[in-house]
């Protein structure tokens, strides 16, 4: 089954913008790159690369409760399941070009990340589960 992937999150800052957090900070601590000491506290920027109903391509900043921001970028391609990959924290060699990465570059390929993920998911109850 198809999903129009331009519904699956909020592609806006906004206070109650949560469904997006909450996907990159589960595929994180799933993986083991995030533990218990790491709480998300919102995404501070988005920005919207792609946005077609069976492609999206976004990336941004979430931001953990003692400040620190974290660089994301998120692609998830529609099919017979949703495709992500989800790709965080740029590795550069000044603070400044690790924060501007995802300003400056078109393609997550384009960046080195310290996290690489990717899998399969669906759509439940309006809200993307990752598959086993």
């Amino acid at each position: 089954m198809s999903v129009d992937l331009r519904t699956v999150f909020e592609l806006e800052v906004r206070p109650d913008a949560y469904k997006l957090e909450t996907f990159i900070s589960d595929r994180l601590f799933e993986a083991g790159a995030w533990g218990a000491d790491n709480c998300p506290d919102g995404i501070v920027h988005i920005r919207v690369l792609e946005t077609e109903p069976d492609r999206l391509r976004l990336c941004g900043r979430l931001v953990e409760i003692n400040g620190k921001l974290h660089p994301f970028w998120l692609e998830l391609e529609s099919g017979i399941a949703v495709t992500w990959s989800l790709y965080f924290d740029v590795v550069a060699t000044t603070p400044r070009r690790a924060r501007d990465a995802i300003d400056v570059f078109d393609r997550a390929s384009d960046i080195e990340w310290q996290v690489s993920l990717s899998g399969k998911a669906e759509l439940r109850d309006g809200a993307l589960v990752p598959l086993p």
